[in-house]
């Protein structure tokens, strides 16, 4: 996954949502930590948020049906979603909320395995996220990454 952080701008002010797991997450900590960008890391369960310990500072244990995941309505310019998403009680809602605190034209980056890859495209465009396009990863996953659509629309 390093080699995806480089879709993420380099520019002053950058920032950076990150829905945590053990595998991928530390090695985004250190990069923003390395960049300068603000990361806030989300977790959806107790365990994961023991098992970023070292992270504590910057974890949160959050709930899935949260009405908002970011604090104080920032907008994002990156959201990584490392977890698996098949796991989440109602994906359809999940994705609306992440694009709400996307800004326009942010990037969302989800892994996904590579027999999701069609049906995740057509989910995306349904949810008006464009420039989809898959990327594979040498650990046989596929990083899925999107846009936030400019402009005024309902989601």
């Amino acid at each position: 996954m390093e080699e995806l952080f480089s879709i993420i701008p380099d520019l002053p002010g950058v920032r950076v949502f990150c829905f945590g797991e053990e595998r991928h997450t530390p090695a985004l900590a250190k990069y923003c930590e390395e960049k300068g960008h603000y990361l806030e890391i989300v977790v959806f369960d107790d365990d994961t948020n023991e098992a970023l310990g070292e992270l504590a500072a910057k974890v949160r244990r959050i709930d899935e049906a949260k009405e908002r995941y970011n604090l104080r309505s920032m907008l994002f310019d990156t959201v990584f979603v490392p977890i698996d998403i098949e796991k989440l009680a109602d994906k359809e809602q999940f994705f609306r909320k992440i694009y709400r605190m996307m800004k326009n034209a942010g990037d969302l980056i989800v892994l996904i395995s590579p027999s999701k890859n069609e049906e995740m495209e057509a989910f995306l465009q349904k949810l008006n996220y464009v420039a989809i396009n898959p990327i594979e990863l040498h650990s046989g996953l596929i990083a899925m990454t999107a846009k936030k659509m400019h402009g005024w629309t309902k989601v």
